[in-house]
């Protein structure tokens, strides 16, 4: 599936991003992504998650590959949701850079509206990055009110 280019952009600006996943036995669990969601491919993203801050994310990946992830600009509420199927893989050193430049520029924007620093700094970090791989099936529009939820590819 391609992405649509204005929800590419969108997606790999300074924006909040949730993974979510499976166990086994349907439970769902949610991680903060840190950064490096770029396109590898039309259909395809990148995301970098904390393995240590998100484990039972990790784990649910790797066991079964089942993966979402919703994009939200924390100042105007623009969202999408790309649902797929996920792998992992290591992060090298440039995705770790560029984990670390997106969590500096987030971190920043969101002290601007008035978060505590320590309490960003709970959640979103760039320690121990790996990469989480989408194959994006459908991406969905989650901005709040009457399109929320539509299909959008």
């Amino acid at each position: 599936m391609i992405i649509p280019a204005a929800i590419a952009s969108f997606i790999q600006g300074p924006v909040l991003t949730t993974l979510g996943t499976r166990d086994a036995r349907n439970r769902p669990m949610i991680a903060r992504g840190s950064g490096g969601h770029g396109l590898v491919a039309p259909g395809r993203l990148e995301i970098a998650v904390s393995a240590s801050l998100w484990p039972e994310t990790v784990a649910n990946l790797r066991d079964n590959g089942a993966l979402c992830v919703t994009f939200v600009d924390p100042e105007s509420y623009r969202a999408f949701q790309v649902k797929g199927r996920g792998a992992l893989r290591e992060a090298d050193a440039d995705d770790c850079a560029r984990a670390v430049a997106y969590v500096a520029q987030l971190r920043q924007r969101l002290v601007g509206f008035g978060i505590e620093g320590s309490a960003i700094d709970f959640w979103l970090t760039a320690r121990d990055i790996v990469m989480a791989t989408l194959d994006v099936h459908r991406v969905f529009e989650q901005t709040p009110g009457s399109r929320a939820g539509a299909v959008v590819t």
